[in-house]
């Protein structure tokens, strides 16, 4: 039988490979790796002789996979991984473990951060680093472990495991409630002071859809205050200053400990949800796999 060593190609080929099929750049693997662009390039075509075939098509500014190397870029992600955690947990398996856990906005600050001491205190070898961003994250190239994020749960190239539905109602400070006037239907809101999430990305959940599915006709002149950050709306809203929407399974605490109110008993969904996302081809390790079994139970217990 031929030993093994004869039917691998080099470790350092392999490398290269990983980095720039990741970024599909040869000058970005070049700075990931420290090396120049011609130095990449050299070893990429070292591989290639090695199997016979090309595994990127050389674009004008750009690379693409080839079909081979298609085939090949899981394969060696996984087998770099996998061998980075045995040799991490050979090497100092004192040291603290670390997750990259992205989140959006909303979620990271109303949900995922209050919760995140009681995971600490119990996974103490884990250490938890949080990418926040509204935008989804390519958790494949960022190298992030596992995600928080809201939609409908068609991603691709993800797993996704749905958590809890979201709905949307208004909120709004006691003090906003005592000194308005009174609300008995959608369109008095009309003559508020409304708080409005901002963006292309926040349209299906924003104060003008929130409105028009209540049937309520919006004029042309009709003026919100908006913030592009989830934090900032709510901050408003506990101030005083005005309405927002909150976010079932978010802001629930703050209603439920009365630091907002719900001026009217009127909610709407648009059938999305926070789901718990982690990257296709990439095996869970057990702290990642611990986190996430940490997220499912509390998730249950969100309402």
């Amino acid at each position: 039988m031929r030993p093994l060593s004869t039917k691998l190609p080099p470790l350092k080929n392999i490398v290269v490979f990983e980095s720039a099929a990741r970024h599909l750049s040869l000058t970005q693997a070049a700075k990931e790796l420290g090396v120049s662009r011609e130095a990449v390039s050299r070893q990429i075509r070292i591989l290639e002789e090695f199997l016979g075939v090309k595994v990127f098509t050389r674009l004008h500014r750009a690379i693409a996979l080839t079909p081979a190397g298609h085939k090949l870029q899981p394969v060696v992600t996984k087998s770099l991984q996998d061998l980075a955690y045995t040799a991490g947990e050979i090497r100092r398996p004192n040291e603290p473990y670390r997750i990259t856990v992205s989140s959006t906005i909303a979620t990271a600050s109303f949900w995922l951060t209050p919760r995140l001491g009681n995971f600490r205190v119990a996974h103490q070898n884990i250490e938890i680093h949080v990418a926040v961003s509204d935008k989804p994250r390519d958790l494949i190239k960022e190298d992030i472990d596992v995600g928080l994020r809201y939609g409908d749960g068609r991603w691709p190239g993800v797993n996704s495991e749905r958590l809890f539905d979201v709905t949307s109602y208004p909120v709004c400070s006691q003090e906003y409630m005592d000194n308005s006037t009174p609300i008995e239907s959608p369109e008095d809101f009309l003559d508020h002071n409304l708080v409005n999430l901002d963006g292309e990305i926040h349209v299906a959940e924003n104060w003008m859809w929130w409105l028009k599915g209540h049937g309520v006709k919006v004029p042309k002149t009709f003026k919100m205050l908006g913030f592009d950050n989830y934090d900032n709306v709510i901050q408003v809203a506990k101030d005083g200053q005005g309405i927002a929407l909150g976010f079932s399974g978010l802001i629930s605490p703050l209603v439920e400990q009365g630091i907002l109110v719900r001026p009217l008993d009127a909610e709407l969904s648009n059938n999305l949800a926070v789901y718990l996302v982690t990257p296709k081809f990439r095996e869970i390790t057990p702290q990642v796999r611990q986190f996430m079994d940490w997220v499912l139970e509390e998730a249950a217990n969100t309402r």
